[in-house]
């Protein structure tokens, strides 16, 4: 049986409930926070260690992405203090288990629940914010090959031979769209006065 693949994509005022609501929500709340502001996996974000970062972007390894290439991307500011906070003195993962910290988080549908039932936003899944993120850069006006460039997606603009003999790696354009989605994100929030909620 074909599943239809998902096409939800959080509305701004969605977007701001979940980050307003991510501040209730400990660990799992700063990780919804970072899929937010990078479009990356939930499992690749749940499994940072304080050596992937380092001036200014994060490099993940290739057993921790979905199609095994080490995978590379800016950090804006929002999301530096965001991992600085986060990791602050800390070794192993940013986001341990409770109780076991050489497992990464893993209290997904706990979680969740408590988000969904804070935000009053309903009907999603963290995958979603993944697909926001890029439809927002896109409404932006990112060109798509940045944003499969961020999401570490080598389908579409970036496959085939141009993926093989295209090695530029955009990075400009990649910190460029970084910023204009951090700028959009922080304006969002001014706009309900949740600025502090950074």
């Amino acid at each position: 049986r074909h599943t239809p693949s998902r096409s939800r994509v959080l509305t701004d005022d969605e977007l701001k409930a979940v980050w307003i609501a991510s501040d209730q929500c400990g660990n799992f709340g700063v990780i919804v926070k970072l899929l937010i502001l990078t479009g990356q996996r939930r499992g690749e974000v749940s499994a940072l260690r304080s050596e992937y970062f380092s001036n200014a972007q994060c490099t993940l390894p290739p057993n921790l992405t979905k199609n095994g290439r080490e995978h590379t991307f800016p950090l804006g500011a929002l999301t530096a203090s965001i991992i600085k906070t986060s990791s602050a003195d800390q070794t192993g993962f940013i986001f341990p288990a409770r109780r076991r910290l050489n497992t990464p988080f893993n209290g997904w549908s706990k979680g969740k629940a408590e988000l969904d039932k804070l935000s009053g936003v309903n009907d999603w899944v963290l995958h979603d914010l993944r697909r926001t993120f890029a439809t927002g850069l896109a409404a932006l006006g990112t060109a798509p090959h940045v944003i499969e460039k961020l999401i570490n997606h080598i389908t579409g603009t970036l496959s085939g031979v141009a993926g093989i003999y295209n090695r530029f790696k955009y990075e400009k354009e990649c910190r460029e769209a970084i910023d204009a989605w951090e700028a959009k994100l922080l304006a969002l929030l001014e706009t309900s006065g949740a600025q502090k909620a950074a």
